[in-house]
């Protein structure tokens, strides 16, 4: 019992974690790999080893590392301010109710210029900073699903102990 019970809460937390790679309600990756480490002890690593858990681990760190360097550097570089990240994230969320268009471009890209100009900055900033933003947002999206792919279908093809 309580092992179906850990799978069904691994499930949960993988897929959503993959859904909060697209919709930033919850940290994506530490949720996936949470969930493969739940399933992982619950089983008492059987099907996934300590060894496959490192390697999952490892996936996740250098994401999670990699997202964070970008963002940053590129705040540096681009003079993005992070309140810019938050319209952004806003705009993506109010995006939601009019399609994927704006999710992902419209929306990011009103929320950072209206952050931006809200908090006093001048029209040139502002607009660099939501275009910066959008490509933060999208280059760090794109990170993320990879790496979440990746650690799945490693999930995947252990459990078929193909890996």
């Amino acid at each position: 019992m309580l092992q179906l019970l850990s799978t069904i809460v691994s499930l949960a937390l993988i897929l959503g974690g993959l859904v909060s790679i697209i919709f930033p309600i919850a940290p994506s990756i530490p949720t996936i790999w949470f969930g493969i480490f739940i399933y992982g002890a619950a089983h008492q690593y059987i099907d996934v080893n300590q060894f496959f858990l490192m390697t999952i681990t490892l996936i996740a760190l250098a994401t999670i590392f990699l997202d964070y360097t970008m963002s940053k550097g590129g705040m540096r570089k681009f003079t993005a301010g992070p309140w810019g990240i938050v319209g952004a994230v806003g705009g993506g969320l109010v995006g939601i109710f009019f399609g994927p268009f704006g999710t992902f471009l419209v929306g990011p890209i009103l929320g950072a210029v209206a952050i931006e100009l809200l908090r006093g900055r001048d029209r040139v900033y502002s607009y660099q900073s939501g275009n910066y933003t959008i490509i933060a947002f999208m280059g760090g999206t794109l990170i993320k699903l990879v790496a979440a792919l990746a650690m799945i279908g490693l999930f995947i093809l252990r459990l078929q102990h193909k890996v």
